[in-house]
């Protein structure tokens, strides 16, 4: 008998990796982008992409129901070269946005589909707690093919809590129907999905990855895995 009647996880970063992602399709899309540009060296400028959005941001005013667009990021980044070329901006969009959904299903992380599958034959409620634009995260359940799996997708933009909100994770404990205990969180960042978990009171496992060390001033998490198979025996009870 399963130990918990509900897993949830992470979207970003724990069920697929989208900084390795983002890395890679910029390795497409750069070959276009650099001769536009006065810099020479591609890293400074993936740097800039990846902040382009808090620089539209700040330009525009623009509040947080509002969708920053590919284009919209690279525009950005263009203007900071001095280079003003809507043009340029959409067709770098265009490419990025195809290489992206190409690319994709290449940075679920190892034992995603497995586990979920396992989850589900043993009868679990499965969801996924998320941040970021409903549309685009819908999109990116559905072209990682992990749609099947879950049953409940809680968004933070539709709930009108960002994590570590605990009213954010007390959603899907509604929606799944269990009290807090007979929940287990999955997630790999300390701040947002360990400390909102343990404010919510639900047990959380604390997927380790390279990117996000674990934060002194964060609550400790219940259970650490280094890959996602590891939620098997912490459902069973082994750990």
């Amino acid at each position: 008998m399963s130990r918990f009647a509900a897993v949830f996880f992470d979207l970003d970063g724990t069920l697929w990796d989208k900084v390795a992602c983002s890395d890679c399709v910029m390795e497409v899309v750069l070959p276009k982008l650099m001769p536009h540009l006065s810099e020479q060296d591609p890293a400074p400028v993936i740097v800039r992409f990846n902040a382009a959005v808090l620089g539209v941001v700040r330009g525009c005013g623009i509040g947080e129901g509002v969708r920053v667009s590919t284009a919209d990021r690279f525009e950005e980044l263009l203007r900071g070269y001095g280079v003003q070329d809507g043009g340029l901006a959409r067709e770098l969009s265009t490419s990025y946005d195809h290489a992206r959904r190409f690319q994709m299903r290449r940075f679920v992380r190892s034992g995603a589909h497995r586990t979920l599958r396992r989850l589900r034959e043993r009868g679990l409620t499965l969801g996924i707690i998320t941040d970021g634009s409903p549309a685009v995260q819908r999109r990116v359940v559905e072209a990682l093919g992990l749609g099947g799996y879950v049953q409940h997708l809680v968004i933070g933009e539709v709930e009108g809590y960002k994590k570590p909100d605990p009213r954010l994770f007390q959603r899907a404990l509604e929606l799944a129907g269990v009290e807090p205990a007979e929940m287990l969180y999955v997630g790999d960042n300390p701040i947002t999905d360990v400390m909102g978990a343990s404010r919510a009171q639900i047990p959380v496992a604390w997927l380790q990855t390279d990117h996000l060390p674990p934060a002194g001033s964060t609550p400790e998490p219940d259970f650490k895995i280094e890959d996602l198979s590891g939620v098997l025996p912490i459902v069973d009870g082994r750990c």
